[in-house]
């Protein structure tokens, strides 16, 4: 569970803590790092925490919307949050808050009372597949593209004026990172423009790293003039919220460091979908 690794986060924090300098020794956690400590907390309270796969030590406890309350309070206090780092025998970094960062996991990009509401009808889907949806990311994407949500997005919404939306892919595995559904766009100025597209179910946050590397792969694997970053997030009993992130120019890609939201709405699948 997400929350038994909170002393484990509290032990490695504690460890390379300087209370005198007030500063931390070190920041980056190896893997190594991270299954020595999981044994010494076990060895601490008697749990059976396994040390199997540090290199994901942390993504159970970032992406869930309860992330500020599993990391430990203490290393909040200090103004300190974490960030899953990935690459040859690294771990997690523990890294301190940005300006105007108020908890160590700010669940980010919610739907507002100023997204915009649009019914998306559903019935072209079959009933056999919707009676068989889940609350999964997978079936979360098979419904965007089935339904072309991306595309109706791209299209009423966003602020580009694109003139054709196709989906290349699914679950696109890159070097350092995956993305759920790949797109390619046309529009007025550009002809090669990439749409990536990462989903994740409500009780998810949306983690500003994952993307803004999507991006970066995305642009080191193709030869795309612009990437538009895409986030969606299943409503429960509601439909998609779609979250259209300003877009990136490989010109402009060695500054590129934080998402900005372009536009977002809310699509109410009629009938509703089962898992959505």
């Amino acid at each position: 569970m997400a929350s038994d690794k909170t002393d484990v986060i509290l032990y490695l924090f504690d460890k390379y803590w300087d209370p005198v300098g007030r500063r931390l020794t070190k920041t980056l956690m190896s893997l190594q790092d991270v299954a020595e400590a999981i044994r010494a907390c076990n060895v601490q309270d008697g749990k059976a925490r396994s040390d199997r796969n540090p290199a994901n030590f942390l993504k159970d406890v970032i992406r869930s919307r309860r992330a500020s309350r599993i990391w430990p309070q203490e290393v909040a206090l200090l103004r300190f949050t974490g960030e899953q780092r990935t690459g040859t025998g690294d771990s997690f970094e523990f890294v301190p808050y940005a300006v105007g960062q108020d908890e160590p996991f700010p669940d980010l990009y919610r739907a507002t009372h100023e997204t915009k509401n649009i019914d998306m009808q559903s019935v072209s889907m079959s009933l056999a597949s919707r009676d068989l949806g889940r609350s999964d990311e997978a079936w979360l994407i098979q419904t965007a593209v089935n339904l072309r949500v991306i595309e109706q997005h791209m299209a009423t919404v966003s602020a580009l004026q694109v003139k054709e939306v196709t989906h290349l892919q699914m679950t696109v595995k890159l070097r350092t990172t995956e993305i759920d559904a790949l797109y390619l766009a046309n529009t007025k100025e550009f002809s090669k423009v990439l749409i990536t597209c990462e989903a994740k179910n409500g009780s998810e946050r949306i983690l500003t790293g994952q993307i803004i590397s999507q991006v970066k792969a995305a642009f080191e694997t193709t030869d795309a003039e612009l990437v538009v970053p895409v986030a969606i997030r299943s409503e429960k009993g509601v439909g998609i919220h779609v979250m259209e992130f300003k877009h990136v120019s490989r010109d402009l890609l060695a500054r590129f460091a934080e998402l900005e939201l372009a536009s977002d709405a809310l699509y109410r699948l009629v009938p509703a979908v089962r898992g959505i």
